[in-house]
């Protein structure tokens, strides 16, 4: 009777692992090509002919309509 609890324990022990080497396997696909678009989006905003000072000066700006 031991050897059935023992070998049960093992499978759920087996599982819980494949499941967390699973879960990792996800989190660290879905995030490797992030630092690619990040990269992109930083070229995109800073390749454009606006120097900083025309990059700033929209923050500062109230616009009150009529």
């Amino acid at each position: 009777m031991k050897q059935k609890y023992f070998s049960i324990n093992v499978w759920i022990l087996c599982g819980v692992c494949i499941g967390l080497i699973v879960f990792t396997f996800i989190l660290v696909v879905h995030n490797e090509n992030m630092p690619n678009k990040i990269n992109q989006d930083r070229d995109n905003l800073l390749g454009g002919s606006k120097t900083v000072l025309d990059r700033i000066k929209p923050i500062g700006q109230v616009n009150l309509g009529s």
